[in-house]
């Protein structure tokens, strides 16, 4: 019998789970997409158990059998309210306090949102020794709280530890979580998930962001796969913030930006650095004309574009775009937003028939 491979018994293991749904939804070592995964359920809450089974069929069965460990009886962190004045610091296994850093977290802070600081309880003072959340810790001391809440870790003192080799197992198990939890344990944020959540959660500009995506039937995905698709937030964020001189409106050049996209490449992912250039040629030519570039801008442009280019992909690729012919030029690269916005406008400059006004480039350099 032919040995099947690890790649197609994952998806096998894929293709057996998402069977179960009406719903079908992305799943990838790198994610797995519980918004569409959400619409399955009649209320939109995924239970426990059935996010657990997709992460077994990306990553393979688990090493213990599900439910079958009761941690309440192991050595595992415990929850209290520790006095103030019982938390302390043993800076054999902390970082230095950065008062910087507490002054930049200290106007966000808000008592519902607080994560739980970790600590290690000391057997011999019975201080909580933190090595997580000092920063928190010092920020709600200022706010004038007189108690934290703390998960902590007690030693283990019986006859084959003595309080001596509890305290160092103690002092270890700190220094481990640590360096754990603060370079490989904490997964940032990722800006799609940070621009989704602030959506439901009704933040007004991800809100105004996301109704001008919808507008020009753009997705906002964390991989772009289908027409119309955008995952590089950054950049939509960035085309948003350009601000119209005349109104002080933000969004305009998004939404104009998206539309020019959308119907120059129908069938093609938005590729956000075109979006993000075409944004700011619209913003820098009206600021310095004082004219907003009409309708006919865009078919002429993209036209010309799709004949030199062909897809969006290739305005900005290494071989055939905007960046390659700038390096070619000067030798290195500056901001890859400015190169593709000047790539524009000289495009136009040396291919365009209709005679509208455009911004001067911020850099010079031959294009096709």
């Amino acid at each position: 019998m032919a040995k099947i491979s690890k790649t197609k018994q994952k998806e096998q293991r894929i293709a057996n789970f998402l069977s179960r749904f009406q719903v079908q939804f992305e799943m990838s070592d790198s994610a797995i997409d519980l918004r569409t995964m959400a619409e399955n359920y009649a209320d939109g809450v995924i239970p426990n158990k059935d996010i657990g089974e997709a992460v077994e069929a990306v990553l393979g069965p688990s090493p213990m059998p599900r439910l079958s460990v009761d941690p309440r009886k192991l050595n595992v962190p415990k929850f209290t309210w520790a006095p103030m004045d019982d938390c302390a610091l043993n800076p054999i296994f902390q970082r230095d306090v950065m008062p910087n850093h507490i002054g930049n977290i200290e106007p966000k802070f808000k008592a519902d949102t607080i994560i739980v600081p970790c600590a290690v309880k000391d057997p011999v003072s019975g201080k909580f020794l933190l090595w997580d959340g000092h920063h928190t810790t010092r920020v709600c001391e200022r706010q004038g709280w007189t108690h934290m809440p703390v998960w902590y870790t007690e030693a283990l003192i019986d006859d084959a530890h003595s309080l001596h080799e509890a305290t160092k197992i103690l002092i270890s198990h700190a220094g481990n979580s640590m360096i754990t939890i603060n370079k490989s344990g904490k997964r940032q944020l990722s800006r799609y998930d940070e621009h989704m959540i602030a959506v439901e959660c009704g933040h007004p500009e991800p809100v105004i962001v996301q109704n001008i995506c919808n507008a020009n039937t753009v997705r906002v995905r964390r991989q772009s796969t289908r027409a119309g698709d955008i995952s590089h937030i950054e950049h939509l964020y960035g085309a948003y913030n350009l601000v119209q001189a005349s109104s002080g409106i933000k969004g305009i050049y998004l939404s104009r930006a998206l539309n020019f996209c959308r119907t120059t490449w129908p069938k093609e992912e938005i590729r956000a650095i075109v979006m993000l250039g075409m944004a700011r040629l619209y913003q820098q030519t009206e600021t310095q004309t004082g004219v907003l570039l009409p309708p006919a801008f865009d078919a002429e442009i993209g036209a010309i574009l799709k004949k030199l280019y062909g897809p969006a992909e290739a305005v900005h690729d290494e071989t055939s775009g905007f960046k390659a012919q700038f390096i070619r030029h000067f030798g290195s690269l500056a901001g890859h937003p400015e190169v593709v916005t000047s790539g524009l406008v000289l495009t136009y400059l040396k291919h365009g028939t209709g005679g509208f006004k455009l911004s001067q480039p911020e850099s010079s350099y031959p294009v096709k």
